[in-house]
């Protein structure tokens, strides 16, 4: 009895290896996904991090235009961390740990997020490490084609996207017009502006007269209590502003370049978010002032929403005039690693 109970356990035993040596050959050769492996639960064992099949390894190869075997391997590590942290599987701290220290400084920053591994990130991570190979590649791209390859490799997480940035993506535009010595105490001030004398002095002015040296405090003024309620019976900022139509341009791309976050968005913690809550919001991004380029002639408008959206300032699409540049520009960034804008 006893031997034959031994017979079956060592019968078992055998069982088991051979199916995980199928399994792990079929993995190798790209036909088992992540997620689908009848070894659940143990691809730590299985396989190490970054194996991810010759399919996949084709995909990075083709998709990103990558010739290094040790490209591909990091690339494909990244990969498969963002994977293991959306499907909530296994990953050994302390080799997660020396990847993170490889990061730099900006991308290291947002790998977590509140102590926990942030996919996102890591995918940041991946896209940081292909622009380190393609370096003259526009980032934009380089951010789409990592995500479009993400995608190809893991299917199931084709919901999972890239934070947006905090300043605006680059886009031509001229020098922004002075600060004059009347005007420049308007960006500090707070909701009592509408009381202030050279703001209401400004009400005052003509459209086509309105000062340009009052532009860049007046944006800063919009993008720091765009948050705030709306004074009672008094001219806002954003009306003021609309006065000026694309006059405004080169200013309202330096404060999207410069423009410190607002208040509301509360300090960065180690994970680049607030401590006490997440801004509405990203970095420099202001729906007021998008809401006013929404109205500006196409050849002004069109550049800002363009650089907007490569930045994942998705939210800036609801102020999009109803045109039809403006339904193919929303077209174009259909496969955004944002996301698709609404």
């Amino acid at each position: 009895m006893f031997q034959r109970l031994l017979i079956i356990a060592l019968f078992v035993v055998v069982a088991i290896l051979l199916v995980r040596s199928i399994a792990n050959w079929f993995n190798r050769g790209g036909w088992i996904g992540r997620g689908q492996s009848e070894i659940k639960g143990t691809w730590a064992v299985v396989e190490p991090l970054g194996r991810l099949g010759k399919a996949a390894e084709n995909t990075l190869k083709s998709s990103l235009k990558l010739e290094d075997e040790d490209d591909v391997k990091k690339v494909a590590v990244l990969f498969d961390v963002a994977h293991r942290t959306v499907r909530n599987l296994p990953i050994d701290s302390a080799e997660l740990k020396i990847l993170a220290d490889g990061a730099s400084e900006p991308v290291r920053a947002g790998l977590y997020r509140d102590e926990a591994v942030y996919a996102p990130g890591w995918l940041l991570y991946a896209a940081d490490r292909v622009q380190d190979v393609h370096p003259d590649m526009y980032a934009y791209e380089v951010k789409r084609l990592t995500l479009t390859a993400y995608r190809e490799v893991f299917p199931l997480d084709g919901e999972t996207v890239l934070p947006p940035e905090r300043f605006l993506a680059p886009v031509a535009y001229g020098t922004p017009p002075p600060v004059g010595d009347r005007y420049g105490h308007l960006g500090s001030l707070g909701e009592e502006y509408t009381r202030d004398a050279a703001y209401v002095s400004l009400l005052e002015c003509p459209a086509e007269a309105l000062p340009d040296e009052a532009m860049v405090p007046l944006l800063q003024l919009l993008i720091k209590t765009e948050d705030e309620p709306v004074p009672d019976g008094g001219t806002t900022v954003d009306e003021l502003l609309a006065r000026y139509d694309d006059r405004l341009y080169a200013a309202a791309v330096h404060a999207m370049n410069r423009q410190k976050p607002s208040a509301t968005a509360g300090p960065p913690a180690p994970d680049g978010q607030p401590e006490s809550s997440r801004p509405s919001r990203p970095g420099a991004y202001s729906p007021a002032l998008f809401r006013l380029i929404g109205a500006w002639p196409r050849s002004s408008a069109e550049p800002l929403f363009r650089a907007a959206l490569e930045s994942g300032w998705n939210d800036c699409a609801r102020f999009l005039p109803e045109s039809g540049w403006a339904r193919d520009l929303k077209a174009v960034f259909r496969d955004s690693p944002y996301g698709a804008p609404a």
